[in-house]
């Protein structure tokens, strides 16, 4: 019976155990039957009771740090060490010689000679550092430049690296990726072989670069009389570091977009501009990433027992990475405004350069001990964590990729039962306006910001008490939710046994 049930692969380029999407959908097929195995990066805890199988894949990283390791001098880094290697080897050699030649000042100070021999030894000695003065200052201007040329190589920013970006979209067209992102390839190395050996009926892909994956699988499958469907579940298109990493995800995106069987998304206006933008036969079913509707009782490892503070301490949480378009400077801006109050950032790396730069802000305004940083929670426990806090925030910037959709950590504050604190970006704005459950404020304005919070602290009932008015977790649930896309798998795989 076991070889009947068609199996369903969870594909994620991205850790795991950080992935709420994918343990999701993970869950939501190994309930409605299916055989289920997630692939995707390490860490991946899963629990084993689940029933879901685990593949954690690690990337090599070969090809995409090649070009890092090895930058080509220009007119610009001259005297660039040509790879890492010589880099490395070239430093090395001058700090070993440097201590060689300490040593043997400490060995003319201590050994005793007759007059003659001493100085001569001393003459010796003084050319020795003279010639290590020369080839220390060649050495250190090479590899100044080449650490130059390798941050100009990490983020390439300039005119010329735009203007051979073009040239490649220009001449390459929708294979412009190729050249552009070798990490694409890095991972077809790591994720192919895993899914040749998993050969499931159907491959959940997350995001264009699993699809990428799913879609060179399935061809390879069919070529070996296996069928593979493939769904491409595809989030906000979040604009890249650089116009390379930005022209390079179109690409591949275009290429793959329209060879997959199903396509899924997390809001209706992301789904119409997904149809027309890649000219598909169909509207992208909606799914939106959703927390199960549970009941829970008082979470005694929840955020404010992690942040040691007692039940009349204010408490604002911000959940998710620290990058600068999710605002979370501004709230520590509107700290020293809001005295008492305590604000909790979980985030998925609490070393993370990022978190760093939050806590030297956070001094600067003097509030740092009112900033607690805490590492993510498995993602089943997260409404009951956060349940502790008496605010949650979105204070995000307004860019594309947030203005479409209400994002997974709003969901996770209304499983929480929080008051929200939104920017005005147009779906989280209007969502929170129609319920009542929070305020809006202008983005990155800390004034406005400060004001909101003000508001939801004089009267945090009246904001709670929008999640018992209306059914709206129960439309706001992962059980609401998962019913289109099981209904897709369905029509993809046809009946179960």
């Amino acid at each position: 019976m076991a070889a009947l049930t068609p199996h369903v692969a969870i594909l994620t380029t991205a850790p795991l155990d950080g992935d709420s999407r994918a343990q999701r959908v993970a869950l939501a097929a190994r309930e409605a039957g299916y055989q289920v195995t997630v692939i995707g990066e390490p860490p991946a805890a899963l629990a084993a009771s689940s029933g879901v199988a685990v593949k954690a894949v690690t990337v090599g990283h070969t090809l995409a740090r090649h070009r890092i390791r090895r930058p080509h001098p220009t007119l610009r880094w001259p005297l660039a060490y040509r790879s890492a290697e010589s880099y490395e080897h070239r430093t090395a050699l001058l700090a070993a010689d440097t201590s060689l030649l300490r040593t043997r000042r400490a060995e003319l100070l201590l050994v005793h000679r007759v007059l003659p021999l001493r100085a001569l030894a001393w003459c010796g000695h003084v050319l020795s550092w003279l010639r290590h003065g020369v080839k220390s200052v060649w050495t250190r201007a090479r590899a100044a430049q080449y650490r130059a040329a390798v941050r100009h190589r990490e983020t390439p920013h300039s005119r010329l690296d735009n203007l051979t970006t073009e040239l490649a979209r220009l001449l390459l067209g929708r294979r412009a990726w190729r050249r552009l992102d070798p990490g694409l390839l890095d991972e077809e190395i790591a994720y192919g072989p895993v899914l040749d050996a998993v050969r499931p009926h159907l491959v959940h892909a997350l995001g264009h670069r699993a699809l990428g994956l799913a879609i060179r699988a399935a061809l390879r499958a069919e070529a070996a009389g296996h069928r593979i469907e493939v769904v491409w579940d595809a989030p906000p298109r979040t604009p890249g570091v650089t116009r390379r990493a930005t022209i390079a995800a179109d690409a591949h995106e275009r290429t793959f977009a329209r060879e997959a069987d199903g396509v899924v998304t997390v809001g209706d206006r992301l789904a119409r501009e997904l149809r027309a933008r890649h000219q598909l036969a169909a509207t992208p079913t909606v799914v939106r990433n959703a927390p199960p509707l549970t009941e829970y009782g008082e979470h005694h490892a929840g955020v404010r027992a992690r942040c040691h503070l007692s039940g009349d301490v204010p408490l604002l949480v911000h959940t998710g990475p620290l990058a600068a378009d999710r605002g979370a400077d501004t709230v520590v801006e509107a700290l020293p405004k809001l005295y008492d109050l305590h604000a909790a950032f979980v985030v998925p790396d609490p070393d993370h350069p990022d978190v760093t730069a939050l806590r030297e802000r956070a001094a600067r305004h003097g509030v740092h001990a009112r900033v607690h940083v805490l590492p993510y929670v498995p993602v089943a426990e997260i409404p009951a964590f956060l349940s502790g806090a008496d605010i949650g925030v979105l204070p995000v910037h307004k860019l594309p990729h947030h203005q479409a959709v209400l994002s997974s950590r709003y969901f996770e504050y209304a499983h929480a039962r929080l008051p929200v604190v939104v920017s005005d970006v147009r779906a989280m704005s209007a969502a929170t306006l129609e319920l009542g459950n929070g305020e809006v404020f202008r983005a990155r304005d800390t004034a406005d910001f400060v004001r909101a919070v003000g508001a939801i602290l004089t009267n945090p009932k009246r904001y709670r008490k929008a999640y018992d008015r209306v059914d709206v977790l129960r439309q706001w649930s992962w059980q609401t939710e998962s019913a289109p896309l099981i209904d897709l798998y369905a029509r993809l795989l046809g009946p179960r046994p």
